[in-house]
């Protein structure tokens, strides 16, 4: 992976929200929808709650940062992202999730609302195999307060990520 990442905030980024998702996709002929929340969610459980959805049906976007790298990694909601494996995939050294700032610098979005989509720059793509057994699922919106619904076979469509099993063991 190229190290490309430096801290320093880019001029041109920034903060995005679910219009962006959605006019993304909408360019791209995915048919997807926005979800309106009746309340504000950062984490996948909450956001089933709210949805009436199981955790697994919620799609976690999570950057970690390999070596200097950003690479985005999706983890269903019911599943936590071992970092060894995110290092063994990409091949670096060290890997880290990403702090709050990098994730709003590099992806455009705040932590907790992240889509798997229309970031602020390009970052490779990993998914835990486990994200496309559910037909549709739920991904961050963009704010807090909305969701991405998409069917899982449009979201690999869109994304072409690198599919591998990234799960941590269950606790």
């Amino acid at each position: 992976m190229a190290s490309w990442y430096t801290g320093a905030v880019p001029p041109e980024v920034r903060v995005l929200s679910c219009s962006d998702v959605h006019n993304f996709l909408t360019e791209q002929g995915i048919p997807h929808e926005i979800v309106q929340l009746p309340a504000r969610s950062n984490t996948a459980a909450k956001a089933a709650h709210l949805l009436g959805v199981q955790p697994e049906e919620v799609i976690k976007s999570l950057l970690f940062i390999v070596d200097d790298a950003a690479v985005l990694v999706l983890m269903p909601g019911d599943r936590n992202a071992d970092a060894e494996r995110v290092r063994e995939a990409v091949g670096g050294g060290s890997c880290a999730l990403a702090r709050p700032q990098q994730v709003l610098d590099i992806t455009g979005y705040r932590v907790g609302a992240v889509p798997p989509c229309a970031h602020a720059s390009q970052t490779p793509v990993l998914a835990d195999e486990r994200v496309f057994e559910p037909a549709v699922v739920y991904c961050g919106g963009g704010t807090e307060t909305t969701m991405l619904k998409i069917r899982s076979d449009d979201l690999r469509a869109v994304l072409s990520p690198d599919v591998r099993d990234l799960a941590a063991a269950p606790q």
